[in-house]
């Protein structure tokens, strides 16, 4: 097993090689890390070498980040990071073209019990190496176009019969090992693969369950793999969760059943779906053949999607009228609560001590939405008779001792903070300085004080 004493650096030939090969991809210089990978043969053992390399203040660099091995469960990791979104980061202050020092970055070999996981997609430049393998002579890795040639490698040894899938135009099934293992075991699998080739199949489109089912209960496999595709695409469908109720657990034939009857009343699957919202609604059993299959499905489905309006429109109005009684409920227990607070705090009414201002309580709601209406602003129409209600806050009117009837200024006050939070007057503005020092030095002691002995 390959050890980290047995790690060696690029040689200058494949370092050459990595850099013709970047440049023919990459004929621009391009900032973005990208990885390449070469086989060694290190201790006796066949390695994947992945090297990192960038473009950095005009000048190419070049890394080693990973090393992997034929016949081990451990690679070695240098300077490499991974993150689900991000995907794979490499360090590269240690050769200069990076200025900061990224945090898992030290120069140092690090053992790797997940070899998958710092296993970054690497063309390998040097795939011609295997020839000097006597193993590999009928190994057809030159058409291999996958991440990870060990396991491609590991997979032909276990599985040589992955060779005649490629000869017989059916590659992208030759890393299956669904596939790998029924030709291990029968023979007659290749020969009933070619015979029943057609461009799903060579174009790798064709389920593998499927394939296996269809050879193994001998029914045709276009058939069986246009039912799949119908199926999964039902099954991915957002709308399916709507149907799934209508088929039985543990009964086999459901789907076909179901696409069977769809297409003997040539109907689409959503305005099936529709009728079974219906029955769903209406509380029938849809386990009942004779409701989600009924004889004539035009007139069932006119039939159940109108009573599920009549239904619907019904509870409905059922529901306005339920709310509407809330509504008033609430309205009526808003009002008592406002008025019983105004009726607490009724001494604070109709504070006179000076000769041109006096102060009242609103005693109602209606008395908020007059005011709100004659200063344009929103008392009236916000929460402030909640919060009156609530006892969080007073409303008060400021009225001109010569004009008493007629809204001049609206007061919000605390209850808990004992200060006025609003003082506004016609169209939200600023009472002129007369007023808020009436407001803040005479009002307002005075309301304090009887609020303390209205709460002892």
């Amino acid at each position: 097993m390959i050890t980290v004493k047995d790690i060696k650096p690029i040689p200058k030939y494949m370092l050459a090689i990595i850099k013709r090969k970047d440049k023919q991809r990459y004929s621009v210089p391009c900032g973005n890390s990208r990885f390449y990978s070469y086989l060694a043969v290190w201790k006796g053992e066949l390695t994947k070498v992945t090297v990192a390399v960038r473009h950095k203040y005009n000048k190419w660099y070049c890394k080693q980040v990973a090393v992997h091995s034929l016949r081990s469960d451990i690679s070695y990791v240098k300077d490499l990071c991974f993150y689900q979104i991000a995907g794979y980061i490499v360090g590269w202050h240690d050769v200069g073209a990076s200025k900061e020092q990224k945090h898992f970055e030290d120069g140092v070999w690090y053992e790797n019990q997940y070899p998958s996981m710092f296993d970054p997609y690497a063309p390998v430049v040097n795939v011609e190496f295997l020839n000097r393998f006597p193993e590999y002579k009928y190994c057809p890795y030159q058409q291999y176009h996958g991440t990870d040639i060990l396991h491609f490698l590991r997979l032909y040894e276990e599985y040589p019969q992955m060779e005649y899938l490629y000869k017989s135009g059916l590659g992208n099934y030759a890393t299956s090992v669904m596939i790998l293992r029924q030709m291990k075991k029968d023979k007659s699998f290749h020969k009933w693969l070619v015979a029943n080739k057609y461009f799903d199949l060579t174009c790798g489109r064709c389920y593998c369950d499927v394939i296996l089912r269809a050879y193994k209960k001998h029914k045709p496999l276009k058939e069986l793999q246009a039912f799949e595709e119908r199926k999964r695409k039902l099954c991915g469908d957002y709308y399916y969760k709507r149907i799934k109720p209508i088929f039985k657990k543990g009964v086999q034939g459901e789907y076909k059943r179901f696409f069977d009857y769809i297409d003997k009343h040539d109907i689409s699957f959503y305005t099936y779906q529709d009728y079974i919202q219906a029955c769903i609604y209406l509380n029938l059993d849809i386990h009942d053949d004779k409701i989600r299959y009924p004889h004539d499905f035009k007139r069932w489905h006119d039939i159940r999607t109108e009573e599920e309006s009549v239904l619907r429109q019904e509870e409905e109005r059922k529901l306005k009228r339920e709310q509407a009684q809330q509504l008033r409920k609430e309205k009526r227990k808003l009002i008592k609560d406002f008025m019983n607070a105004a009726k607490k705090y009724l001494p604070l009414d109709g504070f006179t001590e000076d000769e041109h201002y006096a102060v009242f309580i609103a005693k109602s709601p209606a008395e908020l939405i007059k005011e709100g209406n004659a200063l344009s602003h929103c008392v009236g129409r916000g929460t402030y008779e909640r919060r009156m209600a609530n006892e969080e806050s007073l409303i008060f009117f400021v009225r001109k001792m010569d004009d008493l009837q007629t809204p001049f200024v609206t007061i919000e006050y605390s209850l808990k903070k004992k200060q006025v939070l609003q003082c506004y007057a016609y169209n939200n503005t600023k009472p002129d300085e007369k007023v808020l020092n009436f407001v803040n030095n005479k009002w307002l002691p005075h309301t304090n004080q009887q609020i303390q002995q209205i709460a002892a």
